[in-house]
């Protein structure tokens, strides 16, 4: 029997951490104290009493309030919730329980998110500190902690997104085997099939499947060599496509007959918005940038978004209501400032050096190219939402780009770490390494804070965490609800 090492401890340790904080957080939270959480459950529950999926038109899943259902939009996670409820419904009618069973996928997700971020780690990082640096930043980030603990579809995408990369650098590696061609897509379908947010991670697979080739097409000894990569290249990437449309194209061809023509579902889904929504909630009268005639730098320059979405990406829990501990935003907001300054001071020391070298590497430029896509893709979505149909700025909606991003924090930090070392006496070139370290236990004690002196006082004295807390307008949309109608 092979003999664990001291990494093979640590990593036990850090999987049974999150496991815990994770179904801790899941047991603690009452039901619809997450986003959106009591409208995903009802596509559950009707696909348990049914057995079957549910129409974007279903009057059992309606939510008369905003006028619309979930069932317009993809609900792969919402299928594999029913199928646990389904299971656990055999020992218990306990409503709680079973609700705890459906949030169990955004649990799993999780765990799975976290062992492909660690495996990435190794990959994209050569030292092990920053390796665990990019493991816990990206997987014990509180708001994506959060994710992870109840019913939504951002849980999936975010494993989604992993999954993606982690199978991108093993088939760069290995020149893209049929075995990673098939993984790909799997990643790809569920993907899509999750969340439209993280529709990005598709451009950047196929950016990176691209780039790669060009790079071994350019690397061909003779033109029949590389005439042979050009036609492996469409023959795996039409794999890739093939599988892809079958895992997740009945799923929009489904639209297509359902809501004529609208393979997406959202022009449908906002028809009956405008319909059926409570006169506020109207898509003609909710009260964004657009409709009320500025642009969308006045917004992006003369309202809180910016703020706003940094603040709730780092983390704002439950129903949007608790915030963490100033310390926490000031610490994870010092920790994104080294890493962006250290990355940019990289690149144009690159960028200095590469103008007497040869041309850029097209492997290199694609990733690059394919990651930034990542990052951008769900922030633009995020603010055009914001812009044009209801002003939402929270950062959970640019959750997807989260490995990306961290990839580049990380790398930030690294940067200053070697440039420090390299200018330090022996004495003190320690210090950086251990600064990490201590990084490293602040943000895993970030988490653990999160779930045992935020969630557990917020909601340890309610009596039945089953029961849907009923919100009042004025909570929900202000003081001045009332008068918004009436303009």
């Amino acid at each position: 029997m092979k003999k664990l090492t001291k990494e093979n401890w640590m990593e036990i340790a850090f999987f049974a951490f999150i496991l815990l904080v994770f179904t801790a957080w899941a047991w603690i939270l009452p039901f619809n104290e997450g986003p959106d959480e009591y409208m995903r459950s009802r596509i559950v529950d009707y696909i348990v009493e049914y057995g079957k999926l549910p129409t974007g038109y279903q009057q059992e899943i309606m939510d008369y309030s905003w006028g619309f259902t979930y069932g317009f939009r993809p609900i792969l996670p919402q299928m594999a919730e029913a199928v646990l409820v389904r299971v656990a419904m055999i020992w218990t009618k306990d409503a709680f329980s079973l609700i705890f069973a459906g949030r169990l996928v955004s649990v799993v997700c999780g765990m799975v998110f976290a062992g492909y971020v660690r495996a990435i780690s190794k990959k994209l990082f050569d030292r092990a500190n920053m390796q665990w640096l990019f493991t816990l930043l990206t997987v014990c980030l509180p708001q994506a902690c959060f994710l992870f603990t109840y019913l939504n579809c951002d849980s999936m995408a975010l494993m989604a997104s992993a999954m993606i990369l982690w199978y991108m650098i093993k088939g760069m590696e290995e020149r893209f085997p049929v075995k990673n061609c098939i993984w790909i897509a799997v990643s790809c379908s569920v993907c899509i099939l999750s969340y439209y947010n993280a529709y990005g991670f598709l451009i950047t697979a196929a950016l990176i499947y691209l780039g790669c080739h060009l790079k071994w097409s350019r690397e061909a000894a003779n033109p029949k060599e590389k005439k042979e990569i050009w036609k492996v290249f469409w023959k795996k990437g039409f794999l890739i496509l093939g599988i892809v449309l079958i895992l997740a194209g009945w799923w929009f061809v489904r639209n297509y007959f359902l809501y004529d023509g609208d393979i997406l579902g959202l022009k449908t889904q906002d028809q009956y918005a405008e319909h059926y929504a409570m006169d506020i909630l109207k898509p003609s009268n909710r009260q964004n940038y657009r409709n009320q005639g500025y642009s969308m730098a006045y917004m992006l320059f003369h309202s809180d978004w910016v703020i706003s979405v940094i603040k709730s990406f780092i983390g704002v829990l439950g129903p949007l209501w608790y915030a963490l501990r100033w310390w926490m935003y000031v610490g994870y907001a010092l920790i994104f400032a080294a890493g962006i300054l250290g990355i940019l001071a990289e690149a144009v020391g690159k960028c200095r050096s590469r103008r007497k070298k040869s041309p850029a590497d097209p492997e290199r430029l694609f990733w690059h190219l394919g990651l930034l896509v990542a990052i951008l893709v769900p922030n633009v979505l995020n603010f055009w939402y914001s812009y044009a149909t209801d002003y939402q700025p929270q950062g959970r909606y640019s959750m997807p780009m989260l490995v990306p991003l961290m990839y580049y924090i990380v790398r930030g930090v690294s940067f200053w770490i070697k440039w420090l070392e390299q200018r330090a006496r022996e004495a003190v070139r320690r210090v950086p390494s251990v600064l990490v370290t201590l990084t490293c236990l602040w943000i895993a004690g970030c988490a653990l804070f999160c779930v045992v002196k935020i969630m557990w006082p917020a909601y340890k004295d309610v009596e039945d965490k089953s029961v849907v807390k009923v919100y009042t307008m004025e909570e929900l949309y202000g003081d001045d609800w009332e008068e918004k109608t009436d303009n």
